[in-house]
């Protein structure tokens, strides 16, 4: 297992071969201001992308935010709702679902998130389940989008002309590997994961410009699962190599516009 002198070694590596071990902060779940929101934003201290559920939105998020201009909205489907098939793994917009429909929803969503938090708004899709039919993928640059994001390593910076920037470090223990299914996955495993693909990206295993990114669902966040991201913060904040990208950095490089915000027909 790893531990945070391993982590300082591979930050020093990079260090060495004079290049930035660049990483990011996706935070999915948002609906509301709670309690847990403000415990986020007070840890990030700095940029974070919030994935927002258009369809939950709840009035006091919008005004929230707007005290944290640090933090980057993110379209979290529309409504998180399951659209598989039965014994399928969970997907809202799985390609068996009318494409009507996923882009009747997707436009709905983007318009909504569009209206609400003008330019905190950054047009990236965050699929529930990070999940999303191949066909849905193809037509959210004709609705405005300019992102997407999953969670493992990409497999190219760009699918059907919109930027992919994944995340790589699920801190919560969804399977109840180590404990209760939905609490910390633990600091060593959380560590082998910030790594692992840090190590892949510097040695050319992974995609090397494709910035580490930590996952993390502040609503079920238990006190061991904010311990561990505020001691990342600053551990990662006293390594040289080290460089928290701010999303809008690195969803828009390579775009020299940023969509329709409003959404489109065509």
């Amino acid at each position: 297992m790893s531990s945070w002198d391993d982590l300082a070694r591979e930050c020093a590596a990079w260090d060495e071969a004079g290049r930035s071990a660049t990483w990011w902060w996706r935070d999915d779940d948002a609906v509301s201001a709670t309690a847990a929101l403000d415990q986020l934003l007070r840890i990030a201290r700095g940029p974070i992308a919030l994935a927002v559920i258009p369809a939950r939105l709840e009035p006091d998020l919008v005004p929230r935010l707007r005290q944290d201009r640090n933090a980057r909205v993110l379209q979290h489907g529309f409504a998180h709702l399951n659209a598989a098939e039965a014994g399928g793994r969970k997907n809202e917009f799985p390609d068996t679902r009318d494409a009507a429909a996923n882009a009747r929803d997707l436009r709905a969503g983007f318009q909504k998130l569009g209206t609400a938090f003008g330019d905190q708004f950054l047009p990236v899709l965050t699929p529930p389940w990070n999940r999303i039919g191949d066909r849905t993928v193809a037509i959210l640059q004709s609705i405005g989008f300019i992102g997407l994001t999953r969670y493992l390593p990409r497999t190219a910076p760009q699918v059907h002309g919109v930027n992919q920037v994944n995340t790589h470090v699920d801190i919560i223990d969804w399977r109840g590997k180590n404990g209760p299914p939905g609490g910390f996955l633990g600091e060593d495993a959380c560590l082998d994961l910030f790594i692992g693909h840090l190590q892949a990206r510097r040695l050319g295993r992974a995609d090397p410009d494709e910035p580490t990114g930590v996952l993390s669902h502040h609503l079920v966040h238990d006190p061991a699962t904010w311990r561990f991201l505020e001691k990342l913060r600053d551990f990662l904040a006293n390594q040289a190599a080290a460089h928290l990208l701010d999303p809008s950095a690195a969803f828009r490089e390579g775009h020299s516009q940023t969509g329709k915000l409003l959404g489109s027909e065509e």
